[in-house]
């Protein structure tokens, strides 16, 4: 939780400051080739520029993802701070941060996924060509696939990470989560009074 939680507010800041950023790291990971060329270095260029345009388009909808993301790791690194103090709060912290994440990564999922068809479909035979260019192709790669690879690392991406969060759930909700906040213990016995 505490990587995640650090992780998620980097990204959330980079993405504040410039939202094409995450984007054009993204692209630049997957097309990099291995030994630069005039041509290559022309094509990257040319996704850059591509990217930004969507982003452009989505900029508003990034930034409330972004401050959205702010929230999420403040809170994340929060529940982790009160889980490794022992806070009697920090098992309902870890419930409201499994909820909270579970509704943050399934609700990224559109727009991540309306991004990346919109890459596809306007890039498309550039994004092939810096694929191929790259060496990175997975076997039998072919043009008409594109657009079903580029969607499929959104949606993995938040469906892990709201199994995470369940997972998260699962454990501070059950028995394991009661007994270790010694929620399972019995009462103890109340002392009889005397007269």
């Amino acid at each position: 939780m505490l990587v995640y939680g650090g992780v998620t507010l980097v990204s959330a800041l980079l993405m504040l400051r410039e939202p094409r950023a995450m984007a054009v790291m993204a692209i630049e990971n997957m097309v990099r080739p291995a030994e630069p060329t005039p041509a290559s270095t022309e094509t990257i260029q040319k996704l850059e520029a591509l990217s930004s345009a969507i982003v452009a388009r989505h900029k508003a909808e990034v930034r409330a993802g972004a401050l959205i993301s702010l929230g999420v790791a403040l809170l994340t690194l929060y529940t982790v701070a009160a889980l490794l103090s022992r806070d009697p709060h920090g098992r309902k912290l870890a419930m409201v941060t499994g909820v909270v994440g579970v509704v943050y990564q399934l609700g990224g999922l559109p727009l991540a996924v309306a991004m990346a068809r919109q890459a596809a479909s306007e890039g498309g035979d550039l994004l092939s060509r810096a694929v191929i260019d790259s060496g990175r192709e997975p076997a039998g790669f072919t043009p008409a696939q594109l657009p079903h690879l580029m969607v499929v690392p959104a949606i993995l991406a938040g469906v892990l990470g709201a199994l995470a969060c369940l997972v998260l759930l699962y454990y501070f909700g059950g028995r394991r989560g009661r007994a270790l906040y010694g929620l399972d213990s019995p009462d103890p016995a109340r002392p009889t009074q005397q007269r």
